[in-house]
């Protein structure tokens, strides 16, 4: 299928002139708009949208204005100026507040008007097929990161899958699904610096436990550890930046160099509260409570994060405040042979010595299946086990 270029011109001439001179190309699709405003509406129904060139003297909104708000809607699309009245001052803009590819007078001549296109085409071809292969290779390094993590943290690993899940949920509520990736990536490795702190320290913070000063300067490591070991894969850099400040209090500040209201990272914002959510609901809280006791530190969350929070990813009500967790799925048992990725494990299961293999809320994956095989196949482990099942 063609990409589709946007022609945006307050001029039904120019329109016509720049349409015909593409059709004789035949190597795009061609969409017009008369303004900004018309474009924008435009913009929501044109599938493989690649380029956008508007002119900056239009009725309502100019050029610059018009494709800084393109960017929000579609930050992959290429966007240009072809006006008549250029400066350098207009171009200085559209190239620092616009993010502007090309910038082009006119009258501009057919065969230099043609190859710009070409241009943004192939670099909207560039944007897509670097985003999609970041985005296999860095989730795909990842999944087999987090599969050894399953394999020999499996309690950590089990956090990460919830807080991967409600950060998928935030991500939907906020209507920020460009940036879902990023979210969930920094939910599934916001706590790996877990590793470095002995398992009994960590379920005692975990449980609520009085920690001695040294214990307690561990636990309050774990953001920094994490940050120092995100950061040394590639294009992660800015994940990290967020994961490390993933305990700053919205008002308040932890240390002298720690941000605090909107200048901490949004995605920061989000992983305090639904760390904060998922370990008070690990405690045996339900939903409504968990929340509820969020509430009683609300002064920590951003309140409007906390409000969406609530209402769409908890779906409960302010005067709800039941205690223990009832749980909203089935329960049942299975043999080992009948495991399969993406079953959810209800129950904790243990080796023949009470050490924990997987914990329960895991969503089995083909490295933790085998895992289990192997388990099985040496005796350290007796099936049938517990999984969740649909009511």
């Amino acid at each position: 299928m063609n990409e589709t270029v946007l022609l945006v011109d307050d001029e039904e001439k120019v329109l016509s002139s720049l349409s015909r001179e593409l059709l004789e190309e035949d190597f795009c699709d061609i969409k017009t708009a008369h303004s900004g405003l018309d474009a924008l509406e435009k913009i929501k129904g044109i599938d493989n949208l690649a380029l956008v060139i508007s002119d900056y003297h239009m009725p309502g909104m100019n050029g610059i204005d018009f494709l800084t708000q393109v960017q929000s809607l579609n930050p992959n699309v290429t966007r240009m100026i072809l006006t008549g009245a250029g400066d350098l001052e207009m171009a200085v803009e559209a190239v620092n507040r616009g993010n502007i590819f090309r910038f082009m007078l006119k009258p501009c001549p057919t065969d230099l008007f043609i190859n710009t296109v070409k241009e943004g085409i192939k670099q909207f071809r560039l944007v897509i097929a670097e985003k999609e292969l970041l985005n296999k290779t860095l989730n795909g390094s990842i999944k087999v990161m987090i599969d050894i993590l399953a394999a020999l943290e499996p309690d950590i690993f089990a956090q990460a899958s919830r807080l991967r899940n409600l950060a998928r949920d935030m991500a939907k509520a906020l209507q920020i699904e460009d940036q879902s990736w990023e979210l969930e990536l920094a939910a599934l490795l916001c706590r790996i610096g877990t590793v470095t702190v002995p398992h009994d320290i960590v379920y005692k913070s975990k449980m609520g436990v009085v920690l001695e000063e040294e214990e307690q300067k561990m636990v309050r490591s774990i953001p920094q550890v994490s940050k120092q070991l995100i950061k040394n894969i590639p294009r992660m850099e800015g994940i990290a930046e967020s994961v490390g400040f993933q305990d700053c209090t919205y008002t308040g500040r932890l240390n002298a160099d720690s941000p605090t209201g909107e200048n901490i990272p949004l995605i920061s914002r989000i992983l305090k509260i639904i760390i904060d959510y998922d370990r008070f609901q690990d405690n045996a809280y339900s939903s409504a409570a968990a929340y509820q006791a969020m509430k009683k530190r609300e002064s920590e969350y951003d309140a409007k994060l906390l409000e969406i929070f609530r209402i769409k990813v908890l779906h409960v009500s302010t005067t709800h405040t039941g205690v223990l967790a009832h749980p909203t799925t089935g329960e049942k048992q299975i043999y080992i042979e009948d495991v399969k990725p993406g079953m959810v494990i209800a129950k904790n299961i243990n080796d023949k010595n009470g050490m924990l293999v997987v914990s329960r809320g895991t969503v089995i994956t083909d490295v933790l299946r085998i895992r289990l095989i192997n388990y099985f196949h040496s005796q350290s482990i007796i099936t049938p086990i517990t999984i969740e099942s649909t009511l």
